[in-house]
């Protein structure tokens, strides 16, 4: 019991320092509202598991970033996800991101990725680790030049369930932080450099749920350096997600957590 009361110590010392990391040169400019983008995003996640271990997956969905000159973007990533030995698991997709810009040639991303996650220190403050490659194949679809890179994401996320007075019926509250590297290549129209997400879950049945998330963005630039400055932007974006499953699929309560 100290054991893993000291590793679920030192998890959560790192989960903090990860989203001060990320939130530093984020969450002042969004608090004041000053040079950060606005975004909307919608999506359906739905998901078919063929036993509880191995799921077909996807997200739909629609983005909008709200300003003038802003632009919006149809999202469509099938995937799938297996448990490997012990608490990993890995999952690959294909994502298709066309974007339509109001003051620049439309594009569209094409990104095969692979991801491996998993869960630790476990217990009723678990963390989830998921590490993901991405190649990415941005084209301008006036003259479909492409940009190509490799980029690699982390994410590390804590979520805590409450309010469950029926089965299978709770509330879930959620933060997460994750940061991007690129390791090779010319990177697309979308240059996303560190994240820190809040959430809210409703579930409405043991196969149907509710999210909502507010997250902070920190984007580089897309055009390059102006007078020498090179100092990317801030992105504010609501998401809303409705998540359905059929099949073998887990309790409703490990699968949200993860």
């Amino acid at each position: 019991m100290k054991v893993a009361s000291k590793h679920t110590g030192i998890a959560r010392l790192v989960f903090v320092g990860l989203l001060m990391l990320t939130a530093g040169p984020t969450l002042p400019s969004a608090a004041s509202g000053e040079g950060v983008e606005k975004q909307i995003w919608v999506d359906v996640d739905p998901a078919y598991f063929l036993d509880p271990d191995f799921k077909f997956f996807g997200n739909i969905g629609a983005r909008r970033e709200t300003g003038e000159s802003g632009w919006w973007r149809l999202v469509a990533e099938p995937s799938f996800r297996t448990k490997l030995h012990g608490r990993f698991h890995f999952a690959f997709g294909f994502g298709n991101f066309l974007t339509f810009n109001e003051v620049a040639d439309d594009r569209w991303e094409l990104r095969p990725f692979q991801r491996l996650d998993f869960n630790w220190p476990r217990g009723k403050f678990a963390l989830h680790h998921a590490f993901r490659l991405e190649e990415r194949y941005d084209y301008n679809t006036t003259t479909w030049n492409v940009r190509t890179s490799l980029r690699g994401r982390y994410r590390l996320s804590m979520c805590y369930q409450f309010g469950a007075l029926q089965t299978d019926r709770f509330w879930q509250a959620s933060v997460a932080g994750e940061v991007f590297a690129t390791f090779t290549g010319e990177e697309g129209q979308m240059r996303e450099q560190s994240r820190v997400t809040i959430g809210l879950d409703r579930s409405l049945r043991r196969d149907l749920h509710l999210r909502f998330e507010l997250t902070w963005q920190k984007d580089g630039a897309f055009y390059g350096p102006v007078s020498g400055l090179d100092e990317g932007s801030s992105a504010l974006y609501f998401r809303f997600r409705l998540a359905k499953k059929w099949g073998r699929s887990k309790s409703l309560r490990e699968e949200a957590s993860s």
